[in-house]
């Protein structure tokens, strides 16, 4: 879905606001919900914006006025982005979007992605931690769950599981897992 799991949200609010980045990229940006996390709780809401904050998005149906939120808006396949662009970001943002791709493709994404992280940085990732099928919501094939990630498939890629929502009362069940560049 362009939302994600609102369980995620204090998870990630909270790193954003004890990190400070300067630059953030979200890749997979839908309605851009994390990009109104930057501006509200980094930026607090004032202009000019203290962070350079890019957006992709596969699927230009869900450009609202949140985009208006991003300097930069790339509207491609995360795939085509990450093969031209090669600039480095304090947070790497991956939120629901392991989950659409097969898991050979979904490593080589986190490589890459870990690779677009500055020195000091953090990639989050966030998917569902329960699996469930889902087709193409609004007509966007990016939406199609193809794999699901558990915490021990987080974990042998690096990352640190710091949400485990398996058990959560409140909407989907999320992982909010973290990687962190030396």
């Amino acid at each position: 879905m362009p939302i994600g799991s609102f369980e995620a949200v204090p998870f990630v609010a909270s790193t954003l606001l004890a990190m400070q980045p300067r630059r953030v990229l979200d890749v997979g940006l839908g309605f851009g919900l994390y990009g109104a996390a930057v501006r509200s709780w980094v930026d607090l809401g004032v202009r000019p914006w203290r962070t350079f904050l890019v957006g992709v998005e596969g699927f230009s149906a869900y450009r609202n006025p949140t985009w208006d939120l991003y300097d930069m808006v790339f509207e491609q396949p995360i795939e085509r982005f990450l093969s031209v662009h090669a600039e480095h970001y304090d947070v790497v943002l991956a939120a629901d979007i392991i989950e659409h791709f097969d898991q050979l493709t979904g490593v080589e994404l986190l490589k890459q992605l870990k690779q677009r992280v500055a020195p000091g940085g953090r990639l989050i990732v966030v998917t569902p931690a329960v699996f469930f099928a889902q087709a193409a919501v609004y007509g966007n094939e990016y939406e199609v769950h193809r794999s699901f990630w558990s915490k021990a498939d987080l974990e042998l890629h690096g990352l640190v599981v710091t949400l485990d929502g398996r058990h959560s009362p409140h909407g989907i069940p999320t992982f909010v897992a973290e990687w962190s560049a030396g």
